[in-house]
């Protein structure tokens, strides 16, 4: 009998330039320690992607494409031993900034079987917007419904399904997520998620649940936890990365 196949999923907000090259180490630190096998990054920058290419560039793939916001925003890293890109992409899915996109990669198992799963990641737009402030308006609704609408038209018939990020909220957007059949990674084991924002000893704030991981279709997790992460005084971001372990079960 054959073991389902797992791998590790986390996605990560690394803070664009906001005390760097200081928090260098522990992002590398990080990177090396947990070695996630699909790693989904927001507020990416160049620096800081060249700082993980020298952990995961023996082990990992990435996305390499001319769109300034696959280095300026977003990407997607997975582990070359279990997985094979097969096509990538970036969609607008009306997020304000102007590089970010709800990021996607599909990703064909290495296992023989053929099997693919679609990856993707977004970054919404924080309610401190100056366009989200004069709306009086939470200018996520519509962002959800255009991601998920992004994810349905990409999706293959019973691919399994991955959408996580940094999505700065925890109310109705969320709710959207679910109704299109998302489950988190807590949900999926009966539990509660932690906050992710603010990451000890580095960023202040009022502790609140902004990031996340969706699973949809073969999918089950075995583990998920948010990552108190740090190395001496210094997190790798304000964000603390939200880390699942999942299962790939029969379709």
């Amino acid at each position: 009998m054959s073991l389902p196949i797992r791998f590790t999923v986390c996605t990560y907000n690394i803070w664009t330039h906001t005390r760097w090259p200081e928090r260098r180490p522990a992002l590398q630190s990080f990177a090396r320690h947990h070695l996630p096998d699909i790693l989904c990054l927001q507020e990416v920058q160049a620096e800081s992607r060249a700082a993980l290419d020298e952990v995961l560039s023996v082990t990992h793939a990435r996305v390499e494409d001319p769109f300034e916001g696959w280095t300026c925003e977003g990407n997607i890293y997975w582990n070359t031993a279990l997985f094979e890109g097969v096509e990538y992409g970036a969609e607008d899915v009306g997020i304000l900034e102007p590089y970010r996109r709800m990021f996607w990669v599909r990703l064909r198992l290495k296992d023989g079987s053929g099997r693919t799963i679609l990856v993707a990641t977004a970054h919404w737009t924080w309610a401190g917007h100056p366009v989200s402030i004069e709306s009086e308006k939470n200018i996520r609704i519509p962002q959800a419904r255009a991601t998920m609408a992004a994810l349905a038209r990409l999706a293959q018939p019973d691919e399994p399904q991955l959408f996580m990020g940094d999505l700065n909220d925890n109310t109705l957007p969320i709710a959207i997520v679910e109704a299109e059949g998302y489950q988190n990674c807590f949900a999926g084991l009966g539990r509660s998620p932690d906050f992710t924002h603010p990451a000890a000893p580095t960023a202040k704030g009022w502790p609140i649940t902004i990031d996340w991981i969706f699973h949809k279709g073969a999918l089950r997790p075995m583990t998920a936890e948010v990552v108190d992460f740090f190395e001496g005084d210094m997190a790798p971001s304000d964000h603390k990365p939200v880390l699942a372990t999942y299962a790939l079960i029969s379709a």
